[in-house]
């Protein structure tokens, strides 16, 4: 029970980091969110320094899933393609490019973050697909270079990545990490609804249903 930990003075009283102090409460049973809050930080920042140390004692237990991708129903009209210097603009990083590997395989040329948020592929600077993680960019773009079968979307978007680079185009990589927000004390997933707003804007073509 909560009133059974040590106060957090007590817990970081001789710390002199904010990594220390992460550390010493997650091990004291305080939850990422609480110890975000009590030291004043981003959650993201909590979140990497125990990942890094791997420390689970006393988290809340991590969601293990990844939401269907949104899919968009658009009319037969074609819609205006939306530049890659729109996401720039309103905060989203360059991370890095797929590359062949010959087979139809591919790799990332950069490492992306652990961080949960949304990312954008970019095909000859037009959006062509958004997405969202909550397991980390890493691991969700670790997917996309496996693209196993029994996983439809990263079997299918691998494949267009697979078809624009031997069509001698290039594909970069796009993210964001927005921060969570809070409404009357409730969490509220931003990334999540940035992902969702940038998709019913931009309806990315490899977003709609229907493209293979």
């Amino acid at each position: 029970m909560t009133q059974d930990r040590p106060t957090v003075l007590e817990i970081t009283n001789g710390l002199s980091t904010k990594s220390d102090k992460i550390r010493a409460l997650a091990k004291a049973g305080y939850l990422r969110t609480e110890i975000a809050e009590l030291l004043d930080i981003r959650y993201q920042h909590v979140r990497k320094v125990l990942v890094d140390a791997g420390i689970t004692d006393g988290l809340q237990k991590e969601v293990e899933f990844e939401r269907t991708p949104v899919a968009v129903e658009v009319d037969e009209e074609v819609t205006s393609p939306t530049s890659w210097e729109v996401l720039l603009r309103a905060g989203f990083m360059f991370l890095g490019e797929w590359l062949p590997e010959g087979d139809g395989e591919l790799r990332l040329d950069a490492r992306a973050p652990s961080d949960s948020g949304v990312y954008a592929f970019i095909v000859d600077d037009v959006v062509r697909y958004i997405g969202l993680t909550q397991r980390g960019l890493h691991a969700r773009l670790e997917g996309y270079r496996r693209g196993h079968e029994r996983q439809k979307t990263n079997a299918r978007v691998k494949a267009l990545i697979a078809q624009s680079l031997a069509e001698g185009k290039r594909v970069k990589v796009l993210v964001a990490t927005p921060e969570p927000m809070a409404w009357k004390g409730l969490p509220i997933m931003t990334a999540a609804g940035l992902e969702a707003g940038l998709i019913s804007m931009i309806q990315p073509e490899w977003n709609i249903l229907g493209v293979r």
